[in-house]
């Protein structure tokens, strides 16, 4: 089993970890409506979702 996983590395984990946590769909979900919405910014959003450890890079 554990075999399985070798090749893995840690943001792989990570990303199938918030893939399958309902708290963070939520958050996603919110933070894209009012992307959508124009009430936030992608420039925003990085403070929305850094409490999942997420760190966006915006290019100019």
């Amino acid at each position: 089993m554990a075999q399985d996983f070798a090749d893995h590395q840690y943001p792989d984990f990570a990303q199938e970890f918030l893939r399958r946590n309902p708290d963070y769909r939520r958050d996603y979900r919110r933070v894209a409506r009012q992307i959508a919405e124009g009430r936030m910014t992608p420039g925003n959003a990085s403070d929305a979702v850094s409490k999942w450890g997420l760190v966006f890079r915006l290019r100019s």
